[in-house]
């Protein structure tokens, strides 16, 4: 299956690099023992793009999706191990450098990530 990424059904250019970072959200805290005592409140991942180098307009793409909008959650959709994911995301931010190459400029080094809700 070939890797589609999109958000909120806009597809947008395959990163680079796509990283998945998965962690627990808990309450733990330390009692008057100084063991941990904690609840699992949930399981969440967050999502890592990065790309190399992109076009002005590959990356108005994106950001009309993620940035130009009054949204504050958007649906991404993946593929991870041949199979189809979605799920519900907001955005962190955007850091992006300009560069020239020769006569043209290309956008270098632009990462964001999108955090499960």
């Amino acid at each position: 299956m070939k890797p589609v990424y999109k958000i909120d059904d806009v597809e947008i250019k395959r990163p680079d690099t796509f990283r998945i970072e998965r962690f627990n959200l808990t309450d733990l805290q330390r009692v008057a023992s100084g063991t941990m005592k904690g609840d699992l409140i949930a399981k969440k991942r967050k999502f890592y793009f990065t790309y190399n180098s992109i076009t002005s307009d590959e990356l108005d793409k994106i950001l009309d999706a993620i940035w130009e909008t009054n949204s504050i959650f958007y649906t991404l959709t993946y593929v991870e191990n041949n199979v189809m994911k979605t799920a519900r995301v907001y955005v962190g931010s955007i850091p992006t450098d300009y560069h020239r190459s020769g006569a043209k400029w290309v956008w270098k080094n632009v990462t964001f990530n999108l955090i499960e809700q």
